[in-house]
């Protein structure tokens, strides 16, 4: 049974979770491949997605009727393009062996037959004519609402509303609540992530770590050495912004963000701050640059970057802070004579240094005397 809504070209309909199926293109599991069968696709949201949170609620007050699922027709199945997470909730409890490891074991006594009885044939579902209808609805709730995707997800979303329906990601933007600089960031990064995968040799499958860090490419291509680094456009919205003659350039950046499992290769990206501004860096000085493809050593090129006064404050203040931390622990002392030595080497460093830092102020001071002399004569 159904109500039809003719205004919005769409009506409520009861339906049991057996014509229910999950929505392949659905922007949150991009992140998940091989997701080929339903079992895989509850297991993936089960493990990632807090599945079993929706389970509890269910199991205590029922599936909530002001809360339909969103769905468009296909024969006599419906897709769920809104409520996967729902969806696997309502799966796993009608089916719990399903759920791996059994996660589903806390849960089973709570299964009651009227629980079942309402999942089998009454389930809520808002039928839309088209999955065009729902991108409004479901980007301002995932997006910036009360159940946000990540930032993977939320740039899937605005690419498929962009690239399927033609909206300007302006409209998008104003459709989600989201800032227009924001919005533009994530679909160049999913872009540039899709084109990647497609024309280069990086696989987002070979990542080094379980996840993929989507915002540190999206964050980096809006700084200027990145851009330069791929010969990208920050001013234009494209499916490919990378210019062919630069893939290898990006097949590398791929590398460097997100390391390769298959060649134990780890990102040379730990942490987005400071690690992005300092490679952005590197990469708009062309000798770091040309270091760090020779060599990968990301710290040497970085070091090189600078300018020589950075690095001799910053090792001044690192060997301050040291020296410091190494006093307040002189009560640890034993005697050790290697500790000592190594302690006498210091002081002759530190003395060393400090003659040579003040010979050259003094230079500098005579030099610049001797010119404000020549200057009154």
């Amino acid at each position: 049974m159904g109500t039809e809504d003719k205004a919005n070209k769409s009506y409520i309909k009861y339906v049991g979770a057996d014509k229910l199926l999950f929505d392949e293109k659905n922007p949150r599991m991009i992140e998940f491949k091989g997701l080929d069968d339903e079992n895989k696709i509850i297991n993936a949201l089960w493990a990632n997605m807090a599945v079993n949170e929706i389970v509890m609620s269910i199991l205590a007050n029922g599936f909530f009727e002001n809360e339909p699922m969103y769905a468009i027709q296909e024969g006599d199945k419906y897709i769920v393009i809104e409520g996967n997470r729902r969806l696997a909730a309502i799966k796993a409890i009608l089916n719990p062996e399903i759920i791996a490891n059994d996660g589903m074991k806390a849960y089973r006594d709570k299964i009651t037959p009227t629980i079942l009885e309402q999942l089998r044939t009454e389930l809520p579902v808002v039928v839309l004519k088209t999955r065009e209808m729902a991108w409004r609805l479901i980007g301002f709730k995932h997006v910036n609402g009360a159940v946000k995707w990540d930032s993977l997800a939320k740039a899937e979303y605005i690419a498929q509303v962009h690239n399927t329906y033609d909206v300007p990601l302006e409209d998008i933007a104003t459709q989600i609540g989201d800032s227009n600089r924001t919005t533009i960031r994530l679909y160049q990064g999913l872009m540039v992530l899709k084109q990647a995968e497609q024309a280069t040799s990086f696989s987002s499958d070979d990542r080094f770590y379980s996840r993929l860090y989507f915002s540190h490419l999206y964050t980096a291509i809006s700084y200027e050495g990145f851009q330069q680094f791929l010969g990208i456009d920050a001013t234009k919205t494209i499916e490919n912004p990378v210019p062919l003659d630069h893939l290898q350039q990006l097949e590398q950046l791929m590398l460097w963000l997100f390391g390769s499992k298959e060649q134990g290769l780890r990102p040379i990206i730990k942490s987005q701050n400071p690690d992005i501004r300092n490679l952005n860096q590197v990469l708009l000085d062309s000798d770091s640059k040309a270091m760090l493809l020779a060599t990968g050593n990301f710290s040497v090129a970085y070091d090189n970057s600078l300018d020589g006064l950075v690095i001799l404050t910053n090792a001044i203040m690192d060997a301050r802070v040291a020296i410091e931390k190494a006093q307040a622990k002189l009560s640890f002392y034993d005697g050790n004579d290697d500790l000592a030595r190594s302690a006498l080497t210091l002081a002759d460093l530190a003395d060393t240094l400090f003659k040579s830092v003040k010979a050259i102020r003094e230079a500098k001071k005579e030099t610049a005397q001797e010119y404000k002399q020549r200057s009154l004569d």
